[in-house]
């Protein structure tokens, strides 16, 4: 290679160096929920939510905390017909919790509670995720199977298109006969054309779902399969599909324990208090800073009238929150294991399908030779090679909805049942 070349072909590649730095990311069925996990940016809100969470607990030990309060104030004030002065005024107190009704530790509990419904959460969003994610290969290796499918329905329409051409010329066919292939060439160029773009659209979809970057390549399944012992992941307890329940289970028992905290407004707050404060003399009549010296232990005892009556309201209001989770929770579970049961049934009647479509393939691919050889003897016309084309196109597009139509059901299982 001449130097000149060499200086483009270096120079093109650092101005571009994108495609050359491109990684390919392997996604398949077996690997999109690891690819999720570790990708997903949505999923990494969701963990430090969590993080968040945790790091609010043990409020019960912290609520023990000394309280220390230290003011300083340096006046000029002038009282009465006195001169005018510049004093300071300065105090601290510290203060300890003792009592507070039990609501510290009622906090403390809700805290726990709330971590508890944050990795709940965290589960139920990976299930979505996932779910969406499994939605989308399914369809994007549905839309490249269909692809192959046209590609190969167009080289047979071209391959009939030859074949009246020759009949056109033999006499046995008039121009007309043509004509038909050709506007099923342009229809069918269409339907490859939108395919296209919406393989692309979905492979983008992809990208972004597991966090991929656009300049990189996704290496996909070479076909849409299915599992013939799909039954062994379907195995799972109730437990498996009670993400739903348990967040609502979680938030009635916060609920219930907000109300009983508000119970606990009535109790009164007893606390540990000492403070020391040097007034200046706007504040204390002595001349004498001594005699404005402050200082006092003791134990403090306090009652809020106006948010005890208020209390009363909360309290009633978060008890029926708490009954209304607790159903919510019966309705979720029962629902959960309905759609469970319902949707593996339909896997099963989607698996024999799929067996089905592969035998009207056969029949369809023999019908075909039989017209082929048939219109080649001048027995039958375009519109018979036309139809007996589509049929082919038809059934295997048939299969492929139906593998399709089974892998998102799975998908819809899996997501239920927390795999």
């Amino acid at each position: 290679m001449k130097p000149k070349n060499l200086i483009f072909y270096f120079t093109v590649g650092l101005l571009n160096p994108l495609p050359l730095l491109a990684e390919t990311v392997s996604v398949n069925y077996d690997n999109i929920k690891t690819l999720l996990e570790s990708r997903s940016t949505r999923l990494e809100a969701q963990r430090l939510d969590v993080d968040a969470s945790k790091i609010r607990e043990g409020s019960l030990t912290r609520s023990f905390f000394p309280k220390l309060e230290v003011q300083a104030s340096q006046e000029t004030f002038k009282k009465g017909t006195l001169s005018q002065k510049t004093q300071p005024s300065y105090g601290v107190e510290a203060s300890v919790n003792l009592y507070n009704g039990g609501k510290d530790q009622i906090e403390s509990d809700i805290r726990g509670l709330n971590t508890q419904k944050k990795s709940f959460q965290y589960m139920r969003v990976t299930s979505e995720e996932l779910l969406t994610a499994r939605v989308l290969l399914s369809e994007i290796l549905y839309t490249q199977e269909k692809i192959a499918l046209l590609d190969s329905v167009i080289k047979i329409n071209s391959q009939n298109s030859e074949s009246a051409l020759k009949r056109i010329r033999s006499g046995v066919a008039t121009e007309s006969d043509k004509m038909e292939f050709e506007i099923k060439a342009v229809n069918l160029k269409q339907d490859l054309e939108i395919s296209k773009t919406q393989f692309k659209t979905q492979l983008d979809e992809l990208k972004v779902l597991l966090n991929i970057d656009s300049a990189h390549q996704i290496r996909l399944p070479t076909e849409l399969a299915h599992e013939h012992d799909f039954e062994v992941k379907m195995t799972h307890s109730h437990a498996d599909h009670d993400l739903l329940a348990k967040e609502a289970e979680i938030q009635a028992d916060m609920s219930s324990l907000v109300s009983k905290s508000a119970k606990r407004t009535w109790w009164p707050k007893l606390d540990a208090v000492a403070g020391l404060h040097q007034y200046n003399e706007r504040e204390e009549d002595s001349p004498d800073a001594e005699q404005r010296n402050e200082s006092y232990i003791g134990l403090r005892v306090s009652l809020s009238l106006p948010d005890g009556f208020e209390s009363n309201k909360e309290a009633e209001a978060q008890a029926k929150e708490s009954a209304a989770y607790r159903k919510l929770a019966e309705f979720q579970r029962k629902q959960a294991h309905s759609h469970v049961e319902n949707e593996v049934m339909e896997l099963k009647l989607l698996h024999n399908q799929v067996h089905d479509a592969e035998e009207n393939i056969i029949r369809a691919e023999k019908y075909y030779k039989l017209t082929q050889s048939e219109y080649a003897r001048g027995v039958k016309n375009s519109p018979d090679m036309l139809s007996a084309a589509e049929k082919i196109f038809e059934v295997k597009n048939k299969r492929l909805e139906i593998l399709r139509d089974f892998n998102l059901k799975q998908a819809h299982v899996l997501s239920k049942i927390n795999k």
